[in-house]
């Protein structure tokens, strides 16, 4: 009798360490994307994600976000979440078209500005938004890298 109190006490607390750890976790990483692939000669990048149907958060980590070339002023993030499946965009120099694209269809959107940053940044960022079919992601004279993750 008391043997089996000891098991199903050890039992229980393990369950609760595995718990509190997080180990249960449901996320999945759907993306990851290095920054430093901007096209030159305005360090230039745009990624389209599609969110798979039925995901209830989006959950996107920025780690080390830095400036990519020092002697510009301009440097930042934008991450745009999207009521519609993205399509493949032609960057042309002037990533105001790949937004005007998608402008009506923005539902959420989050804007990291590095152009006064003087060490790495990270932040995460968590959308419980169940609209979101997609995902683009504009960055401008940055470097780092990006994680997105669904559950």
């Amino acid at each position: 009798m008391k043997a089996g109190i000891t098991v199903l006490g050890a039992i229980c607390l393990l369950m609760v360490v595995v718990f509190a750890s997080g180990c249960t976790s449901n996320e999945t990483v759907l993306y990851q994307y290095n920054l430093s692939e901007g096209q030159s000669p305005n360090y230039v990048g745009a990624q389209n994600i599609t969110v798979p149907n039925g995901t209830n958060t989006v959950k996107v980590r920025c780690e080390n976000l830095t400036r990519l070339n020092s002697n510009l002023n301009t440097s930042y993030v934008n991450i745009y979440l999207l009521n519609t499946v993205p399509v493949t965009v032609t960057l042309t120099g002037n990533n105001t078209n790949i937004v005007a694209t998608y402008n009506k269809s923005v539902v959420e959107e989050k804007s990291i500005n590095l152009a006064n940053e003087t060490s790495p940044l990270s932040q995460t960022f968590t959308f419980d938004n169940t609209q979101t079919k997609g995902i683009l992601i504009v960055n401008v004279n940055a470097k780092g890298f990006i994680q997105i993750l669904t559950s």
